[in-house]
């Protein structure tokens, strides 16, 4: 367990004989998705974590406290970094994300198109909203990067889980306080610098905020300015071009070799079913279709 998250834990199981222990993890050096299932009473400390932590007590009994705070786990709750946590729990399941907090800054600015002001860490979890899309969030990236290591593996798709989890944590634990800022302003330069960079960089884990920010504005003001210039939101754009990598991916693989899913994961398409459906569209056959030839 400290070796996982990066700090020095003390884990209790009371009584000994009871305590069963299950995990499964996958983790690169900004995030990681648990799973954890504990057998008997148990309970555990951490001075702090470096990281952001968000989980949820998907069953048993669990009693959080973070801070100041405390709660139950059956709400999804968040630790922030250099947060004192403790917990007691019982037959607990346990899904748990976290992520590095320079790439959380790093993703939070290009969703803001701005610095960030100075997180708010403290109290966080007793004016939470939207519980029902952080635990979505969580059981979604446990359903895909613990599930299947093609999308495990591939750069596009850990990126795009990084992005949502972002904006899932700043939308739903006041971490931004009664910050408001300055909505840049978005121009056809402002569309064109974007599209610059997403064909410079389409075969790399680049996200919407990292568009946003080489453009120069922020998220809310691309996807404005994508709607009026392309009736489409750059995440579409972005899409499309990548549809174009897989299909000269496709056309120039060896059906022996290499597969439909292998290609779609490398391209951030985490959905084969919904790749194929969005490729025939394109290109007016199925993926494997063009493989075969």
């Amino acid at each position: 367990m400290s070796e996982l998250f990066n700090t020095s834990m003390v884990l209790t199981a009371d009584p000994p004989a009871g305590f069963r222990y299950q995990m499964a993890a996958v983790s690169d050096s900004t995030l990681m998705a648990t799973a954890l299932r504990f057998g008997g009473s148990n309970r555990t400390d951490a001075e702090e974590f470096p990281q952001f932590i968000v989980a949820h007590a998907v069953a048993g009994r669990h009693r959080w406290s973070v801070g100041q705070e405390s709660g139950d786990g059956r709400i999804p709750f968040l630790v922030p970094p250099a947060t004192a946590f403790s917990a007691r729990f019982t037959q607990l399941q346990l899904r748990a994300v976290s992520l590095d907090a320079d790439t959380f800054h790093r993703v939070l600015r290009g969703m803001l198109g701005e610095e960030p002001p100075r997180l708010r860490t403290d109290r966080v979890n007793g004016s939470a909203q939207r519980h029902s899309i952080v635990a979505e969030t969580l059981r979604f990236i446990e359903a895909t990067l613990l599930a299947d290591e093609t999308v495990a593996t591939s750069p596009l798709l850990r990126a795009q889980f990084t992005h949502q989890l972002v904006a899932t944590i700043a939308t739903s634990f006041p971490l931004l306080g009664e910050h408001s800022h300055t909505r840049a302003q978005s121009s056809p330069r402002t569309v064109r610098r974007a599209i610059a960079f997403m064909e410079e960089h389409v075969a790399e884990p680049i996200t919407i905020g990292d568009v946003a920010l080489a453009a120069g504005t922020s998220v809310r003001g691309l996807q404005l300015a994508f709607r009026r210039s392309y009736e489409m939101s750059p995440s579409a754009f972005l899409r499309r071009i990548r549809l174009e990598g897989a299909h000269a991916d496709l056309m120039a693989a060896d059906a022996g070799a290499r597969t439909v899913r292998e290609i779609a994961a490398r391209w951030g398409f985490a959905h084969t079913g919904r790749f194929a459906h969005q490729y025939a569209e394109a290109y007016g056959e199925p993926p494997s279709h063009t493989l075969r030839r």
